[in-house]
């Protein structure tokens, strides 16, 4: 399950179902327990700007973080894999770099923060192209057309 955070002016640029979708299948390409959430927030340059500053020490916006809180919800039994914050406005300006819809540069950034939560990483060659591929995969998986978009960054 994704829990979704998205300000009402971004919520008719964005299809939370094929986010949901692409949540599924990576869950399901991991081999991760269909019960497995995690919650996404949407949210602008700046915003995102004062949480890389504040976690990674980096005073600039970025399009993507990832904050692993792994932990079994103790009621359901379902497992939470932790949080993941999108800033559209970044991703809108890839995606129009790239020639790429907005959707399908948000669905990207997501299957690449769910992996992050999963202990992939890209900063080493090898983990680079581990990681490249993997996500790759599940972007064919769910017809998007995304490839290759993965640096050592």
């Amino acid at each position: 399950m994704l829990d979704f955070s998205i300000p009402r002016k971004y919520r008719a640029l964005i299809e939370t179902d094929r986010l949901t979708f692409a949540f599924q299948k990576s869950v399901e390409m991991l081999g991760l327990s269909p019960q497995t959430s995690a919650a996404l927030k949407i949210t602008d340059d700046a915003s995102i700007r004062k949480l890389n500053k504040a976690y990674r020490g980096l005073d600039e916006a970025t399009d993507v973080l990832s904050f692993e809180n792994d932990f079994i919800d103790l009621e359901t039994g379902a497992r939470f894999i932790g949080d993941i914050v999108i800033s559209i406005e970044k991703a809108q300006a890839q995606a129009a770099e790239r020639g790429f819809s907005l959707q399908e540069e948000l669905e990207m950034l997501l299957v690449h923060a769910v992996l992050h939560l999963n202990g992939y990483d890209h900063l080493e060659e090898a983990d680079l192209e581990e990681m490249g591929s993997l996500q790759d995969e599940i972007l064919i998986a769910i017809a998007n057309p995304v490839l290759g978009s993965i640096s050592r960054e």
